[in-house]
């Protein structure tokens, strides 16, 4: 006997990357390899304990100033969340009935299809083309929600500007931009929510910001829709510390800058020489690489680096099982990485 629901119960949970506890080269869950701003380490360094106490500012007004003052939007057009994860589950709770569907491309990020399964809500799927560009399909369907990472999440696919205003424009429903990997690529949709008011646009401070253990994302929409998302929320859904430090580390975008070119020149070089090693990249605008080995099978090479010390990423689904994803670290790790391939 199961007290859970049916839907519960038959569940496929998300499987996030390994956080290995032994000294290994982490490279599987597209971390920052450089730390935060030092403006960050100031910030906590001077948080009074006391506040442990007391409960966090509800709607985290301090750290939607300054991300309205870097994404160049009006504060009431931010909603801050417990990463952008907490933003999605905000998303399926606000807007879609169980009777609703989301629609989402394959391969992308799987957390979308399982927030949907745990809502009891369908996902509709649709296979990129053999490129990784969207299929004529995508645009046409009725779902009520429709969410696309650009760049695409397991792939590093950048989607043109002009896919996403057309989605906008033919969408009934909300379009979700999953902007995660955007920093990498200097395009943003952002701009796009003064046009679109189904649009909503996420991003985060864990990859381009160095915060990934403190979990801070954003939702970025018309002041109506945020107004809606933030009776979803829970009441207090971002911690006081993290709240201090993501403040101090947006305000500290020159330093994010040097960190975020340096990742996108490791990138490049990185993809040249696998390519080189007769590896068959997929282009990427994100903090990580997908390749084919020359030779090899992919799930094999995957076990071998983690006995090497190099943890990366092998999916197991059709599209992605010939496949690595190696997330970038710094020159020093790449160059290990690759004397061990």
């Amino acid at each position: 006997m199961s007290f859970f629901r049916k839907n519960i119960s038959e569940l496929e949970p998300y499987v996030p990357g390994k956080q290995p506890k032994e000294n290994i080269v982490k490279l599987n869950a597209n971390e920052n390899p450089y730390p935060p701003s030092p403006k960050v380490v100031s910030a906590i360094d001077n948080f009074s304990k006391d506040n442990l106490r007391l409960y966090s500012d509800a709607v985290s007004e301090e750290v939607r100033k300054a991300a309205a003052n870097s994404f160049r939007v009006n504060t009431d057009e931010i909603i801050v969340g417990n990463g952008s994860d907490d933003i999605l589950t905000i998303i399926v709770r606000s807007f879609l009935e169980t009777d609703g569907k989301i629609a989402v491309v394959d391969p992308s990020y799987t957390l979308y299809e399982t927030l949907a399964e745990i809502h009891g809500v369908e996902t509709e799927k649709f296979s990129l083309e053999e490129d990784y560009s969207l299929p004529e399909s995508y645009f046409g369907t009725k779902a009520k929600v429709k969410f696309l990472p650009n760049p695409n999440a397991q792939t590093g696919t950048l989607f043109p500007q002009e896919n996403i205003v057309r989605l906008c424009a033919e969408s009934r429903g909300v379009v979700v931009i999953d902007e995660a990997y955007a920093a990498f690529a200097n395009v943003t949709s952002i701009p796009l929510i003064k046009e679109f008011k189904n649009l909503v646009v996420l991003r985060t401070l864990s990859k381009s910001h160095s915060l990934a253990g403190m979990r801070i994302g954003f939702g970025i929409a018309e002041a109506e829709i945020v107004s809606g998302l933030m009776k979803v929320k829970d009441s207090y859904n971002v911690n006081s510390l993290s709240q201090v430090a993501a403040t101090a580390a947006l305000q500290d975008e020159s330093y994010v800058q040097k960190n975020i070119e340096k990742i996108i020149e490791t990138r490049n070089w990185f993809a040249s020489a696998l390519t080189d090693r007769g590896w068959e990249v997929v282009p990427s605008e994100a903090n990580f690489v997908l390749a084919k080995p020359s030779i090899g099978e992919a799930k094999d090479i995957f076990a071998e680096l983690e006995k090497s010390g190099y943890l990366v990423r092998h999916f197991s689904t059709p599209r992605l099982n010939d496949k690595l994803r190696f997330s970038i670290g710094t020159k020093e790790q790449m160059l290990g990485l690759l004397e061990k391939l």
